[in-house]
């Protein structure tokens, strides 16, 4: 199958401005060929601004457009369940963010949805597919490291309210707070990295918001191997660390953005690595999409990554609020 992927966007916003709509446009085999924004002023400007062919108002309208085969919703994380049941029976190809959906509940529907439409379906938890994650992957299991016996990750940013999306500091229309929004990211990939989780304790707070903006949560794996979760989005600098013990060594991505890698092995001496990556986060995404199209494989994150990704996220609020250990 080589057609060229033509997406059309849902949520022409921040995300799709910067990290995901270059990439729609750039990869080989991809083309961004329509936007959809509720405020048509911005949906024109950011058409003419992206040299897309067309703009739309209303998702039905982009989702009838004859010559768009793949749809991208970026739309509040609320919208992700309405727009997909409006796409999945035209039986396109649905890149949806991340979260997917404001519960697992919702992210369950969203798959079930598109399993019944038979809908190439995937989750934009990009950094899978950067360089210095796949390198990670990899030395894991060549058993670089030896087992994995503990993980740490720390996240810190500053969030600023932003007029233009009100709803990311809503929990109703987005879900959650930092954990939600950015730390998704994170319990995918010890997921992808590390395996399942079994069990977690965590402690949520905000000073600024009706969301979290802080999180510190306790994991403990199928395998045994224990992970700490750290984030919070009222502290600058921006810092992403991931930081993996294991019984012959550790590897620490100092920058996982910036793709900075050291391994430390007690029979070597340290190696730092260093993956230059596409500043646009979701190039690695879209090409894994376009390949895995035309040679008709899966989906290279398919809707059960989403669900699994929200009993985690669903079991640290629960344990925080409930003061108690959860079993998954």
């Amino acid at each position: 199958m080589n057609s060229t992927l033509r997406w059309g966007i849902i949520g022409a916003g921040n995300v799709a401005d910067t990290k995901s709509g270059p990439a729609l446009a750039r990869v080989a085999g991809s083309e961004l060929v329509a936007v959809m924004r509720r405020d048509a002023a911005k949906a024109q400007e950011f058409a003419q601004r992206h040299q897309v062919r067309r703009w739309y108002s209303d998702a039905e309208s982009l989702i009838n457009d004859p010559e768009v085969n793949a749809i991208y919703i970026a739309s509040p994380h609320n919208l992700h369940l309405p727009h997909v049941q409006l796409a999945a029976p035209k039986h396109k190809i649905i890149l949806c963010e991340k979260p997917t959906g404001i519960s697992v509940i919702e992210a369950q529907t969203i798959n079930e949805v598109c399993q019944r439409y038979g809908v190439f379906l995937v989750i934009a938890y990009y950094r899978r597919f950067w360089a210095v994650t796949q390198k990670m992957l990899t030395l894991l299991k060549d058993g670089a490291i030896g087992e994995v016996i503990q993980a740490q990750v720390q996240l810190s940013d500053y969030f600023k309210e932003d007029p233009n999306r009100p709803w990311l500091t809503s929990r109703t229309a987005s879900g959650g707070g930092a954990l939600v929004n950015t730390g998704s990211h994170w319990v995918d990939l010890i997921r992808y990295l590390l395996g399942e989780v079994a069990e977690v304790t965590a402690f949520c707070q905000s000073s600024r918001f009706e969301i979290d903006e802080t999180i510190g949560a306790q994991l403990r794996l199928q395998s045994g191997a224990l992970a700490s979760l750290n984030i919070t989005l009222g502290s600058p600098p921006r810092i992403d660390v991931i930081d993996l013990c294991g019984t012959r060594g550790r590897m620490t991505a100092t920058s996982l953005q910036a793709g900075e890698l050291t391994l430390v092995r007690h029979d070597a001496p340290p190696e730092a690595m260093h993956f230059p990556r596409n500043t646009v986060n979701h190039t690695e995404l879209v090409a894994e999409i376009v390949a895995a199209h035309r040679a008709g494989r899966p989906s290279p994150v398919g809707g059960a990554e989403a669900v699994a990704a929200w009993k985690i996220i669903e079991s640290i609020y629960r344990a925080s609020a409930e003061k108690t250990r959860i079993t998954l």
